[in-house]
């Protein structure tokens, strides 16, 4: 296994463990749309050139859906899996939340040997581990049509600090309640993190209400990289039919660094999209 791979794997799931973290769920089906922009950076001799897009997640009780322009996310807590789908290619790959049942899964259809296993597994625990701290600054402003208050979250992680600005409104009223299991089916799935999800889930809640502006700056292998999320609308209503389901015209693909999910059941389908 790459470690080259395992790094950009940890950004992106870093990336869905904030975004969990930072907005928790409702009983009532909720829609955002937020607008992303990435400054231009570069790691490990490459550059990355700046970027816009626009985001949208639905979620509801036990799942949740986040789309950009080229990806999918779903998270499925009824099925303990997160399925990735590829809307470019019409493909899409499951995991599942246990991060050492998906790396074991990936190891056997890999081939690869426990010694092989074990090392990577050591690799991403330190990588994993971590510790969330939030200050309430006190400090106030309009954004757009919302009152927000400002917050400093910071991210202590073995591959680099990450440190949010974020302004959240308590205008947009959400139920918290399933706050606490998505974000620790998130981070349980992740070696070295369990330990961390009470710390975690205590430290978010200091946050109140919906963040509608977060300036992230992501120290990686001595690059930073920083990127902006501005909320464009938020809405209460009945996600569309279907939409937690991987596509049924969407072929089923191996896992990234070589491997599979244990078995190669199906993920979930859908007949609507």
């Amino acid at each position: 296994m790459k470690r080259h791979a395992m790094k950009v794997g940890s950004m992106v799931l870093l990336a869905g463990v904030a975004a969990l973290l930072a907005v928790g769920s409702a009983r009532a089906d909720v829609f955002m749309k937020q607008k992303v922009h990435r400054d231009a950076f570069q790691m490990m001799g490459q550059s990355q050139p700046a970027s816009d897009t626009v985001q949208t997640m639905w979620m509801a009780a036990n799942m949740m859906r986040h789309d950009d322009d080229k990806m999918s996310v779903i998270v499925r807590l009824d099925k303990k899996m997160i399925y990735y789908l590829d809307n470019t290619r019409k493909s899409y790959f499951e995991m599942p939340m246990d991060f050492g049942k998906a790396m074991a899964s990936m190891g056997e259809a890999k081939g690869g040997d426990d010694k092989e296993m074990e090392e990577a597994m050591k690799m991403a625990q330190g990588m994993f581990q971590m510790k969330i701290t939030v200050s309430d600054t006190g400090e106030k402003k309009k954004i757009g049509n919302w009152s927000c208050r400002k917050y400093i979250r910071e991210m202590a992680m073995g591959m680099g600090p990450v440190t949010s600005e974020v302004w959240a409104t308590e205008d947009l009223k959400m139920d918290f309640d399933l706050y606490a299991q998505f974000s620790a089916a998130m981070l349980a799935m992740q070696p070295g993190a369990k330990e961390s999800v009470d710390q975690a889930a205590t430290e978010m809640k200091k946050i109140k209400g919906v963040p509608v502006l977060t300036t992230t700056t992501t120290n990686v292998m001595g690059a930073a990289m920083k990127s902006t999320e501005e909320l464009l609308e938020f809405k209460e209503g009945k996600a569309p039919n279907g939409i937690f389901e991987a596509p049924a015209d969407y072929k089923k693909q191996s896992a990234p660094m070589g491997g599979s999910p244990k078995g190669r059941q199906s993920g979930p389908r859908s007949k609507t999209q």
